[in-house]
């Protein structure tokens, strides 16, 4: 199994659902939810990041076996190198079936999903070993969702419930029949095509690949700040960039001429830019509404940075005291 780091954040991919009205769908066991059910004010951090691109490559290297895939953006994360080990999922969504590394061809569309843990390089395309591969021939005909589910079949996200019927087919990544009570708390790719419309969405997927279970990541690490905190003119909690990372493992370095602060932690990596709200995060840039500032020769970010680029939790007290857990 793969160690990771957190080091993304993106919405997770899920292919081209077909959404139907509730009396049209044939969804086991529905749950009474109503359509207008309020979203969660808060952002979920997704359990796995997917893109969505086209095989511009194929390589091996020394016995390593790579494919860039692209998606034509101008900006942000617009391609990568998947390594494809043993451990790699491979999936066609049409057939809903496995297949295998020499069937991946240049020009094939396809959907790479990894973890939020992901190690990835600072390298430009970055490279990663991903989770799963998917081949995308499928169209509108099938969707395909990967997810950490609880007990009610409920992704992580809280977005759909995915209940498997009595037609489901559940194996794991090796073919093996897997029961249905060994799904729960667990991570697994759901392939589907109708989706009961309410909130959250409903579906009965036509197969299921449990995957393995990962490995826990490190007991986590904690920062905790009172005095050094502020809140600027527009109301915004500002916390000292320097005291939280290096709190939480992080190595910085300034470049002067830049006004920029580069944040690293082995193979994670992330920069801010002094008067910017542009946030270079894995590979993408994503603004918080507030830029870092120097103050007293120090460099602040809103608290938000910590939840949205460090992937942190953020506590604060009623007494003002700020805590920041990784």
């Amino acid at each position: 199994m793969k160690k990771g780091m957190v080091i993304s954040l993106a919405a997770i991919l899920t292919i081209s659902p077909m959404v139907v009205k509730g009396e049209e769908a044939k969804v086991d066991n529905p749950v009474q939810t109503p359509i207008s059910a309020p979203l969660e004010a808060q952002e979920v951090q997704p359990e796995y990041i997917g893109f969505k691109g086209k095989i511009s490559q194929i390589e091996n290297i020394d016995g390593n076996f790579r494919i860039l895939a692209e998606n034509g953006l101008k900006e942000g994360l617009n391609s990568l190198y998947a390594y494809i080990g043993d451990d790699v999922i491979l999936l066609n969504d049409k057939t809903m079936d496995f297949v295998e590394k020499d069937d991946l061809k240049e020009g094939m569309e396809i959907s790479v999903y990894y973890h939020k843990n992901t190690i990835m390089t600072m390298s430009l395309p970055p490279m990663l070993t991903p989770d799963v591969v998917v081949v995308n021939e499928a169209g509108d005909k099938n969707s395909v969702i990967v997810s950490n589910f609880n007990k009610d079949f409920l992704n992580k996200e809280g977005s759909l419930y995915v209940r498997p019927g009595e037609k489901t087919i559940i194996i794991d990544k090796d073919g093996n029949k897997v029961d249905k009570k060994d799904l729960v708390d667990r991570d697994w790719i759901a392939f589907y095509n109708i989706v009961l419309e309410s909130y959250p969405g409903q579906t009965s997927p036509e197969k299921i690949i449990l995957m393995p279970e990962r490995e826990k990541l490190p007991e986590s690490t904690k920062v905790v700040l009172k005095d050094e905190v502020y809140k600027n003119d527009e109301g915004v909690l500002m916390i000292p960039l320097r005291q939280v990372t290096e709190g939480l493992g992080y190595e910085l370095k300034w470049y002067q001429d830049k006004k920029a602060v580069e944040i690293t932690r082995g193979n994670q990596w992330s920069m801010v830019t002094i008067g910017e709200d542009r946030y270079n995060f894995a590979r993408m840039y994503i603004e918080l509404g507030t830029a870092p500032v120097l103050k007293d020769s120090k460099t602040y970010v809103p608290v938000n940075f910590a939840e949205k680029v460090l992937i942190a939790t953020v506590d604060i007290l009623d007494d003002g005291t700020v805590t920041i857990t990784q």
